[in-house]
């Protein structure tokens, strides 16, 4: 194990609001947060690390020291931003690896992306392996950031349906989706998929337990929420041929594949190859976690929200 000095604490929409609304809510004891960047202060004699390493690590980010286990920590550059290493550990590795291993983009290949500070990864992934990319917004705001992330086809989808979008725009349908919504979008995307598409479900926000009301998503054979797919990391196959994958890791742990996709990101990461899009709005210290967590929940995040 590690002890760690936390520097920078990533904030997760489904890490966050579950942990504190079903079993665990009553429970004490619990580490609140996921990943974050910080600076060894000890290690244990069987670890990798010595005091002073810069790491990156999963477990009790909303802490101003946390002590984790060494497998589940990656030495970063020392001279990196440390916010932006934060967005690659769990926001960034998700998109390379869902992208990259359980669902591979390849060239020509008509990509949607609704989810945000995950999705600005998945976006510059997707473009980088040749697919045509349409993501979705909730706010003029986010218009030029997405642009700028390389996307072809914005919507806002306050304003404009992406059903009818990729009905017209995109008539050969949907070959990889990266959805974090829920709700119509993933409606959308499934109505649109082709036969051999694949619907990554890596979240579903408009339907965590901070929303009033749970939109339905109309899809046939799978229940109201995204709960019973993406919890369970279930994969279900569609009535077109297409799947719902619940697991976007797929077989990454298992096979021992995920080390190369997470050293592949934090090299792409520290030479400009890629992009950590983290969000202006800043909050300090172990206090403002709930702050933090509302502002994103809220969706007025403009990528990756750190603490």
């Amino acid at each position: 194990e590690v002890l760690i000095r936390v520097m920078v604490a990533g904030v997760n929409g489904g890490a966050d609001t579950f942990s504190v609304t079903r079993a665990a809510a009553e429970a004490t004891g619990i580490k609140l947060g996921a990943e974050g960047v910080g600076v060894v202060v000890a290690a244990g004699a069987e670890a990798d690390y010595a005091a002073g390493d810069r790491v990156a690590f999963i477990g009790g980010g909303y802490s101003e020291y946390t002590r984790v286990k060494a497998r589940l920590c990656n030495a970063v550059d020392e001279g990196g931003d440390a916010a932006e290493q934060t967005a690659a550990r769990v926001s960034g590795l998700t998109a390379a690896v869902a992208l990259g291993h359980t669902a591979p983009v390849t060239s020509g290949d008509v990509v949607v992306v609704t989810a945000c500070a995950t999705g600005s990864f998945a976006v510059q992934l997707a473009k980088a392996a040749g697919a045509s990319v349409v993501g979705t917004v909730g706010s003029a705001a986010k218009v030029d950031a997405a642009k700028q992330l390389g996307v072809d086809r914005v919507l806002n989808y306050r304003h404009e349906s992406l059903a009818d979008v990729l009905a017209a725009e995109y008539p050969g349908g949907v070959d990889v989706a990266y959805e974090g919504v829920g709700g119509a979008l993933l409606g959308a995307v499934c109505a649109n998929l082709k036969p051999e598409g694949r619907v990554l479900i890596v979240g579903s926000i408009s339907q965590y337990p901070h929303n009033d009301e749970t939109p339905h998503h109309g899809v046939e054979g799978v229940g109201d929420t995204m709960d019973d797919v993406f919890r369970p990391g279930r994969t279900v196959e569609l009535p077109n041929g297409g799947r719902l994958i619940g697991n976007v890791w797929g077989d990454a742990f298992s096979t021992g594949v995920l080390p190369a996709f997470r050293d592949r990101l934090y090299a792409d990461l520290a030479a400009g190859e890629i992009r950590a899009l983290v969000d202006g709005t800043r909050f300090c210290g172990v206090s403002e976690a709930p702050a933090a967590v509302a502002h994103m929940l809220a969706g007025r995040n403009t990528g990756k929200t750190v603490l």
